[in-house]
């Protein structure tokens, strides 16, 4: 799937599945923090059918990521509200000089196209409560407030190799994509 985002001097930006071959790129222009492997976590992921792992790429360079996790959010208060909603998590562009610039939405939409096209008329997503740039982009493209709240917790390796551990307070926003036929994930 190839778009051209709004302004963005990158020419096309292409949003694909990730592959094997990608995940060295991927670390060189978007590196995983500390010494987590979060490329190839995500991507082995995507290879026992968990998650599609999207890639925006722009001149052959990888300029973000989003993965749809078809299980849902972890967080026990999303899964009991929202049980059979699959997640877009993960969303990242890089360097920051190239966001607002359409690429986070692409991403976006691609992953929702994907998600109605396995057969589900809804897709959620996190965001922390201090991500307000993020929240404003959300709730601006269609995604509406919920009322459910979590923490958002994850952990990586710092560049020690200390096991970090993170619990951001977090709300959960869904978007409809509409009638939905069933098809593969």
């Amino acid at each position: 799937m190839t778009t051209t985002p709004p302004s963005a001097s990158a020419g096309p930006v292409l949003i694909r599945s990730c592959r094997a071959a990608d995940l060295e790129l991927l670390e060189r222009h978007l590196p995983s923090p500390g010494r987590t492997r979060r490329h190839a976590a995500r991507f082995d992921r995507q290879e026992r059918g968990l998650s599609t792992f999207l890639t925006a790429w722009a001149d052959d360079v990888p300029v973000g990521t989003a993965q749809i996790l078809w299980q849902g959010c972890s967080a026990p208060e999303v899964r009991a509200r929202f049980p059979d909603c699959p997640e877009l998590n993960g969303l990242g562009i890089w360097p920051p000089e190239l966001r607002s610039r359409g690429i986070g939405t692409a991403l976006i939409r691609a992953a929702e196209q994907r998600v109605h096209d396995a057969g589900h008329a809804l897709i959620g997503l996190g965001v922390d409560d201090d991500n307000h740039r993020a929240a404003a982009l959300y709730l601006r493209i269609g995604y509406r407030e919920t009322g459910c709240r979590y923490l958002d917790r994850y952990a990586f390796l710092d560049a020690d190799g200390v096991r970090q551990e993170v619990a951001d307070p977090a709300r959960f926003l869904v978007r409809e994509l509409g009638e939905a036929t069933p098809g593969p994930a």
